[in-house]
């Protein structure tokens, strides 16, 4: 399989995890269905175009390259958010265990369940 092929499939394996048909998707991005279905089997995309479904899809680009942070695509979108707002506020994933850890022992001494 090329890449081209390549990019295709993974951008329909993320459209049909988040649950969008090729219309659902089109329309968010601004472009017809018959479009989205042509970049799933291969036609590449303009830039901008490939930029907004990786936005709508939450991944990023060198993602659909590579296929490097295939863990990223599993991360649900609130959970990508908190690791946004982790990075955005400099909290290292160092500190952000820490944090967990405290707030476990926490509320395991409070009887919280």
């Amino acid at each position: 399989m090329d890449l081209d092929q390549e990019i295709g499939k993974r951008l329909r394996e993320l459209r049909e995890t988040k649950g969008f048909t090729t219309r659902e998707a089109g329309r968010k991005i601004g472009v017809s269905n018959s479009y989205v279905s042509k970049i799933e089997n291969g036609s590449i995309p303009s830039l901008s175009i490939l930029q907004k479904l990786c936005n709508l899809y939450s991944v990023t680009i060198p993602f659909l390259l590579t296929n490097k942070d295939e863990a990223a695509k599993k991360v649900s979108d609130n959970w990508y958010d908190c690791i946004e707002k982790l990075k955005a506020n400099d909290i290292s994933p160092t500190q952000t265990l820490s944090y967990v850890e405290t707030m476990v022992k926490i509320k395991e001494s409070l009887n919280l369940s």
